[in-house]
């Protein structure tokens, strides 16, 4: 009887450990890739909201985002987590009544890959 029970026990735990071995690297990628994507979306936000007050303040917008970290509205042109690289792409705009100024009222990821919910980052 009691070898019965060992042996019920060994199959539970070797059961138990096939399931970690298998679940656990899924489970480390998707909680990986949720903190990257929510990284990006902060990252996004930030150099947003340092377009805005960019241009808020100097009454154009900045030709790039160097002039951001220069004038400091950023710290740091911080890193895509997706690619972990800085490779951001501006969406340039024409400024003023002169059509050879331009300036960058945005920026996107310039990863192609789609994110969790299937919409590419390069829209975010």
């Amino acid at each position: 009887m009691n070898h019965q029970k060992w042996l019920l026990k060994a199959v539970f735990l070797l059961l138990a450990l096939l399931c970690a071995v298998i679940l656990l690297p899924r489970l480390g990628k998707v909680c990986g890739l949720n903190a990257r994507e929510s990284v990006l979306r902060n990252d996004l936000q930030t150099m947003r909201e340092a377009i805005d007050n960019y241009t808020a303040d100097k009454g154009r917008p900045p030709q790039s985002l160097q002039i951001l970290v220069d004038e400091k509205y950023l710290r740091a042109i911080p890193i895509n987590p997706i690619t972990r690289k800085s490779d951001w792409v501006p969406h340039h705009v024409r400024t003023g009544d002169q059509k050879s100024a331009v300036g960058i009222d945005d920026v996107h990821a310039s990863a192609g890959e789609a994110s969790d919910d299937g919409a590419p980052y390069s829209d975010w």
